[in-house]
């Protein structure tokens, strides 16, 4: 390669490069070698030199990579004279729907804080709470609380363990061998506990009366009614029975 331009004086090794741009030297390597980010120069001893172009380069890399561009389509789009004012229409773009996103969560916050403090002061929820529930709890549901990472992966854990038991059921009214059927069926009872007990190993309630954060008896926990974030168990400090909010049993040591 040709020696670095005189206006680019500042260059950067391999791991100077990664550190510069917060990424990792694997990075660098892997797109230098899909042909993505070329060293500018080499040293004498065969090692790669970048420059701030070539940081700047990768930084619209990763970026694009977040956006779901695959490495042949950032390739292209790194050729075009017009890169860098598509990105910045993407990002205002992007910025926009944030801030629309984060207005109608700072609207919905005034809303529930209303209602808490009308619940504080007269036990009583203010008018307009059917609709100002209708809009805000399905913003504030178990999709955005500290467990959703978890509650997806016992999701999908059943659907696994359902799907299994589809296709053994299946197999056995086509086949009429009835015996993958039962080794299944014998398979979930063990499947079925070390999903029970993780689960109940990773969640606590939140007693509506003492606020105590507290993990219930197993048999009530096992049995008790309960929604996607509530259950109906029994206060281990204040020994209140009542619905409590279910979150993850870190709280316990807050």
């Amino acid at each position: 390669m040709s020696d670095l331009p005189n206006t680019e004086a500042q260059t950067y090794s391999t791991g100077e490069l990664a550190k510069a741009c917060g990424v990792s030297v694997r990075t660098v390597q892997y797109y230098d070698e899909k042909g993505l980010l070329p060293p500018s120069a080499l040293t004498e001893g065969g090692r790669r030199v970048y420059t701030p172009t070539d940081a700047a380069k990768l930084r619209k890399i990763v970026l694009l990579k977040s956006l779901g561009l695959k490495l042949a389509d950032i390739g292209d789009f790194l050729q075009s004279d017009a890169s860098s004012t598509v990105l910045l229409d993407i990002l205002r773009e992007q910025d926009a729907r944030l801030a629309a996103e984060l207005q109608e969560r700072q609207d919905a916050r005034k809303r529930i804080a209303a209602m808490i403090d009308a619940l504080s002061k007269t036990g009583e929820l203010p008018e307009q709470t059917i609709t100002d529930m209708e809009e805000d709890m399905p913003k504030t549901g178990w999709n955005d609380n500290e467990l959703r990472p978890f509650y997806v992966s016992m999701l999908a854990v059943g659907l696994l363990l359902d799907a299994i038991e589809i296709a053994a059921l299946v197999y056995w009214i086509k086949t009429g061998n009835w015996v993958p059927f039962v080794v299944v069926l014998l398979l979930m009872v063990p499947a079925a506990t070390i999903v029970i007990r993780m689960y109940r190993q990773r969640v606590a309630y939140v007693c509506p009366h003492c606020r105590k954060v507290f993990v219930p008896a197993t048999r009530e926990w096992f049995f008790a009614a309960h929604t996607p974030t509530t259950r109906k168990v029994t206060c281990t400090t204040c020994g209140t029975k009542d619905w409590c909010a279910e979150v993850s049993s870190e709280r316990l040591a807050e």
